[in-house]
């Protein structure tokens, strides 16, 4: 198994870094910080049994360096959002209380303080307990109180050095423990993060190719309009939220005219083409987001309005028989005289009095396009908002 000695965070993705370790880390960073505090405060009672002559400074250093650090973890952990102040503060009040608690032990005379003086190891360990983000910062901190620690063993015994090489030979392994504790967990913290990275590429990934699955299953692969299943779909929503909220909205059926004696003369090839020129047609006077178009099957389509407008309803209607006209598609084998292709539309608004369902507004515009073709094509009918509606009069 291959060892990651290192592992960078690039300044492009520090952003993301910082708000994964806020919210993956944050809360134990600062739990970790508070019971610090008042762990160093604790040991006011070791304090008491084994250097009793400074029992009261030390009540009142511990005391004043707890509220202290109290109010630096208010600040930091309320006030800030660096993750770096947040991972490096518990090692900056270690440093500062190994100061604190080696003045209170040069101005000791218990005997006991050669032997309190390994209670000092607690320091180091707290240090690295809680670093999760720069294992830098964990060596720089490290060597530190470190430097403060043993200096102040050797300051303690000036004049006899087998304390200080006793103490090093205890101490260095602790150190060296430690360090590597906090290389883990910082090599740990990033590699975690670079696997909730690449856990949420796939799923992004996912959830892409889920769309497109979405978009192909409920897409006319001709005309790259809604299919028939992606109509009957929408249909029943548009239904369903008219129902619950009180918004109407307008359907159009299209049949594009006479289009049989079209493909038999001019070939299924040119047929296709024409179906997919007129849907673009059709889109494109469509405002996105307003309005969607449907194959409805064959050469007909099926277009759904979020408005329950007549009058632009009518309006729509109108653009749609003037934009495919203007397509100016020769048609010389229909059998009116027109010598290009046109559509017959037929359209109402689910406002109608004596809709029941949404089959029966399908049924309404069904109706209405008939209609259309029967009064000549090349035109739009739209049902009278005045009028109830009787499912018996659809014509067959």
């Amino acid at each position: 198994m291959r060892i990651r000695w290192r592992v960078r965070i690039p300044a492009a993705l520090w952003p993301e870094f910082e708000h994964y370790i806020q919210r993956q880390h944050r809360p134990f960073l600062l739990l970790t910080n508070i019971v610090a505090a008042f762990a160093f405060f604790s040991y006011v009672l070791a304090d008491a049994l084994l250097i009793p002559d400074m029992a009261s400074a030390s009540l009142l250093v511990r005391s004043v360096l707890l509220l202290i650090a109290l109010f630096n973890i208010w600040l930091v952990f309320g006030r800030s959002r660096n993750v770096l102040l947040m991972d490096q503060l518990m090692p900056v009040h270690d440093l500062i209380a190994t100061l604190a608690w080696f003045e209170l032990l040069k101005r000791s005379h218990s005997p006991d303080v050669p032997t309190f003086l390994y209670a000092s190891l607690i320091f180091i360990v707290f240090a690295n307990l809680g670093v999760r983000v720069s294992f830098k910062g964990a060596v720089v901190s490290s060597l530190a109180i470190s430097l403060a620690i043993i200096s102040n063993v050797a300051l303690m015994n000036p004049h006899n050095s087998k304390p200080l090489l006793v103490f090093s030979l205890v101490y260095l392994p602790v150190l060296l423990f430690c360090l590597f504790m906090s290389w883990n967990t910082t090599t740990s913290v990033r590699l975690a993060f670079y696997a909730a990275q690449e856990q949420r590429r796939r799923k992004h990934e996912l959830s892409l190719l889920n769309q497109r699955l979405h978009t192909l299953a409920s897409t006319d692969a001709l005309t790259r309009v809604g299919n028939r299943r992606a109509f009957d779909v929408q249909l029943e929503e548009f239904w369903l939220q008219m129902r619950q909220h009180g918004r109407p909205f307008a359907l159009l059926l299209v049949d594009i005219d006479y289009f049989k004696p079209y493909n038999d003369h001019y070939g299924h090839q040119a047929g296709d083409h024409i179906l997919a020129d007129v849907a673009s047609a059709m889109v494109s006077c469509l405002r996105s987001g307003q309005a969607r178009a449907f194959r409805y099957g064959g050469e007909e389509f099926a277009i759904l309005l979020q408005s329950g407008s007549q009058d632009e309803l009518q309006h729509i209607a109108q653009r749609l028989l003037q934009q495919v006209a203007a397509l100016e598609v020769t048609h010389q084998y229909r059998p009116d005289g027109l010598q290009h292709l046109t559509i017959s539309l037929g359209a109402a608004v689910s406002s109608i009095a004596g809709l029941q369902q949404a089959s029966d507004l399908l049924a309404c515009c069904d109706r209405m396009l008939y209609r259309a073709k029967q009064l000549g094509r090349n035109q739009a009918q739209l049902a009278d908002t005045s009028e109830a509606w009787q499912a018996e009069s659809i014509p067959v």
